[in-house]
């Protein structure tokens, strides 16, 4: 080669003395899995979280409206789910005024404080959170359900208990594993609770309680929603559930009668979008809740409106940064001074924005190093002799310390230079996900932006944004060759800025999105993932043929049972031409309440495509795993699928039931008490060996690109 140089210049009598030119150094190899997985909602918070803790196991991890992200969890829970209620000295006023008026809502308007909202994040309390249809019906109760799956598989993110990981202190854990007939009427009561900001002396007692999504009843007229508080008596004595039907047709006799709302028509959507999520206190609630206590002020056994829950999660501290020190007191060098401004902006340059600093920890609702907090424990409360208190460092719940090391944003920032060039992100979520996913995804996805540099990912607010994926007139078409040029490392925010009444019953930029919206989610999965080893020979692939899918189980010993998942193998995999040929996997996990073969359809898409000459997709075998609890039996028996040898559903058959609601998000769970765990998360893994050792997958290799 140096030869060829030099000759090549004296020939040419141009380049004057001969140089020596080294060849540039190769890259080194890059270690391939052939591994992606992905997964939407419960399924994008449980590839997160396997993802990013494992990435060695995987090429690409993908989470569809569910990024699991620490931080913004965080504030979720703090400020806007358990958060809202007025201060104890406002509601002690109210106590001291009349009792009873702690169930009046109109006795805490001028109180209740909803804290301030990014943009696009839903504004909510306590007492009100946001519901929709789109993707099911997510309710209080859907709320309660999850929030229960939730602290089974990681812990309490709200307190801290030895005897239970679930169960709040003084609460015997059984009592909330199968909840009494009255436990509604008949609350467990604690003395000597603390709480900083609501019973700092333990002078009130500490409740159990029953919440829920009652009816919405609402009028036909104006849609104006059944107001059962509008009767004084109802405030004192909740109204029964027999008896709503009949106060609601009174209320509305002269708006055009009363109607429930429900999925039947737009205007029974809408009012349920506008009205739902409402914790009526004039309503006698029915679902039994087991992982939060009320502190119950005026000592009648139940939560009434305007008293607050306990919020024991973390030690408090002041979100001023790592520097320690707030904007006001900030000298502009990384240090503190001493004579406050408060009309100081960020002069250390240390404040958290997502777009503009990610890496800022004042302001990023999470405990960094350096940060003052009190060191009194979880309570808050001094002398209390609770969790942490003065043992020299912050403490959390263990539920947030299991949210912490799943954290996705902070599991990526770990991934060293040959990690993250290996290791692939693709997100996304609507800008009007019921629990802020698209939000959340964008928070994510920071960290890899800020690892890579804005030039080397896609940030797009819409899918049609990607650059060459819009056809002629506009719309987002992903089946194309393009998908080799786009970036690696993707995240799309979509949804319209101004929905219309109808964009909001179809689900625009909502959990799933409208029909479309799920569909263009799907195909860029499929196309981003089917493009990733452009350098790996592609198998032959008939035509018009859909490939095989089917749902097996197989003998997990981390379970100790029988565990389902479903498989869709490429088309073309059965064919005698192709029996030494290998494929890329896709683990796709499902939704919450959702079963494995929920997304099988969805690959029928891709089969379409994968045959055609004119694109660079490839086949894949794609696996569903089980994402619901298992059925356990009296007998300590324990079986994880629908259905058993003989083709009956195991939840019909007398005496088994499920560990948990709906959902593991395929973890290690926690469970009720410490002997009581279930290695979801383990199990998973077990499933990754058991479909290379059954099926042809592709085995890990040193490639030079991919």
């Amino acid at each position: 080669m140096r030869r060829l140089i030099a000759s090549t210049c004296l020939a040419l009598a141009a380049c004057g003395p001969a140089k020596v030119v080294d060849p540039p150094a190769p890259l080194p190899k890059l270690r391939t899995t052939y591994r992606v997985i992905t997964g939407v909602s419960m399924g994008g918070i449980g590839s997160t979280s396997l993802g990013l803790s494992n990435p060695e196991r995987f090429d690409a991890v993908a989470p569809l409206g569910g990024p699991l992200d620490y931080a913004f969890f965080s504030r979720s829970m703090d400020r806007f789910f358990t958060g809202g209620f007025c201060t104890k000295a406002e509601i002690e006023a109210v106590l001291r005024a009349d009792p009873v008026k702690l169930n009046d809502p109109k006795a805490f308007e001028s109180c209740s404080k909803r804290p301030a909202t990014l943009p696009n994040e839903h504004s909510q309390d306590f007492n009100h959170w946001h519901v929709t249809i789109n993707g099911g019906t997510f309710d209080r109760d859907s709320y309660l359900e999850m929030m229960t799956d939730l602290s089974l598989a990681y812990g309490n993110f709200f307190s801290e208990n030895p005897a239970s990981a679930v169960a709040p202190p003084g609460v015997d854990p059984e009592k909330i594993r199968k909840f009494a007939p009255d436990f509604c009427t008949n609350p467990i009561v604690l003395r000597g609770v603390h709480n900083a900001e609501y019973n700092p002396d333990g002078t009130y007692p500490a409740i159990t309680f029953c919440d829920g999504e009652p009816n919405t009843y609402y009028c036909r007229t104006n849609r104006e929603r059944v107001d059962f508080c509008s009767d004084a008596a109802n405030i004192a004595n909740p109204l029964p559930v027999s008896m709503e039907s009949a106060f609601a047709d009174r209320y509305c006799a002269s708006k055009g009668g009363a109607e429930l709302a429900s999925k039947a028509s737009n205007a029974q959507k809408l009012a349920f979008l506008d009205l739902g999520g409402f914790r009526d206190p004039c309503r006698q609630p029915t679902m039994p809740q087991g992982m939060i206590l009320a502190v119950d002020y005026n000592a009648n056994g139940r939560r009434d409106y305007g008293e607050p829950i306990i919020n024991n999660g973390h030690e408090r501290f002041d979100d001023v940064g790592a520097d320690g020190c707030a904007d006001a007191l900030e000298d502009g060098k990384g240090g503190c001074g001493t004579t406050p401004n408060a009309s100081a902006v960020d002069p250390n340059k240390d404040n958290y924005d997502v777009e503009k600093n990610a890496s800022g920890t004042e302001q990023n609702w999470v405990f960094d190093s350096g940060e003052p907090y009190r060191d009194l424990g979880l309570d808050g409360v001094a002398n209390t002799q609770d969790v942490g208190e003065g043992n020299g460092r912050f403490d959390e719940s263990g539920g947030r310390q299991a949210l912490k090391q799943y954290d996705g944003r902070s599991n990526y920032k770990k991934l060293d230079a040959e990690g993250r060039r290996r290791l692939h992100v693709l997100a996304d979520g609507g800008i009007r996900d019921i629990f802020n996913l698209g939000l959340m995804a964008q928070h994510l996805f920071s960290a890899v932006r800020d690892a890579l540099g804005a030039e080397n990912v896609g940030l797009y607010r819409d899918f049609a944004e990607m650059p060459g994926m819009a056809d002629r007139q506009g719309r987002f078409d992903p089946w194309t060759k393009r998908w080799a040029q786009m970036p690696r490392n993707l995240v799309t925010v979509f949804g319209k800025a101004m929905p219309t009444d109808q964009d909001r019953v179809d689900g625009e930029g909502d959990h799933v999105g409208t029909n479309e919206q799920a569909l263009f989610r799907f195909a860029t999965v499929f196309n981003w993932a089917g493009s990733l080893w452009p350098n790996l020979p592609k198998p032959p692939v008939p035509a018009l043929v859909n490939g095989e899918q089917k749902t097996a189980w197989f003998p997990s010993k981390a379970l100790g049972a029988k565990w389902e998942y479903a498989i869709a193998l490429p088309a073309g995999y059965n064919d005698p031409e192709n029996a030494d040929r290998r494929y890329p996997v896709v683990y796709m996990l499902h939704g919450y309440g959702m079963e494995p073969g929920s997304f099988v359809p969805s690959v029928l898409v891709a089969d379409t495509y994968v045959a055609s000459p004119s694109l660079a997709l490839r086949p894949l075998i794609y696996v569903f795993p089980y994402g619901r609890c298992c059925y356990v039996n009296a007998a300590g028996q324990k079986d994880c699928r629908e259905t058993d040898d003989n083709k009956r559903e195991i939840g019909s058959q007398p005496g088994w039931v499920r560990e948990c609601n709906s959902g593991t998000f395929w973890i290690n769970r926690k469970g009720y008490t410490p002997n009581d765990g279930t290695k979801y998360g383990d199990a998973f893994f077990e499933l990754m060996d058991h479909v290379d050792a059954t099926y042809r997958t592709q085995p890990a290799a040193e490639v030079d690109a991919r």
